[in-house]
């Protein structure tokens, strides 16, 4: 399935720029104690919009941003074309972090094939999380089987590399 999980709303609420900062400080802090020393996690303010930064030390690991505006935006390995776009619902909140643990503790997939890219993230409580991307117009040209024979990445947990 495409988007998030079944069991997740999608209405829109609107947030103060405050409320975003407190929600993405939060994770942050979460964050951190997930990574431990095996990434970085920066929290940054560009006008109306809090970006929340994970980057790990070892680049066989995903890269995670969440971006807090009108509604949570998250970003999981190179690909800015396969993202979340949640509201601030309890679900979603609580979900992000799942979300973010997951790929933190258990890697990611990113799948690639003529103009088209799925980013895919199992998280603790055994959702599913599957985001499809269009790069290109080629994208919207049926590709039978492209996750199968298109290129595929699998990330590995932050810490992989041993424990830190």
């Amino acid at each position: 399935m495409d988007d998030v999980p079944n069991h997740l709303s999608r209405d829109l609420v609107p947030i103060p720029v405050d409320r975003r900062r407190e929600f993405i400080e939060a994770l942050a802090d979460k964050a951190r104690v997930w990574v431990g020393r095996a990434g970085t996690v920066t929290v940054s303010q560009e006008g109306d919009s809090v970006v929340l930064s994970l980057v790990p030390v070892f680049d066989t690991a995903a890269p995670v941003w969440v971006v807090a505006t009108e509604w949570i935006d998250i970003q999981v390995g190179t690909d800015s074309n396969s993202r979340w776009e949640l509201t601030y619902s309890d679900d979603h909140t609580a979900s992000v972090g799942d979300l973010v643990r997951g790929v933190i503790e258990g890697g990611a997939t990113e799948f690639r094939a003529f103009g088209r890219s799925r980013v895919r993230v199992s998280t603790l409580r055994g959702d599913l999380w599957s985001r499809r991307g269009q790069e290109s117009l080629w994208g919207l040209i049926p590709a039978p089987g492209w996750q199968r024979w298109g290129k595929r990445h699998t990330f590995t947990p932050y810490a992989a590399k041993g424990a830190m």
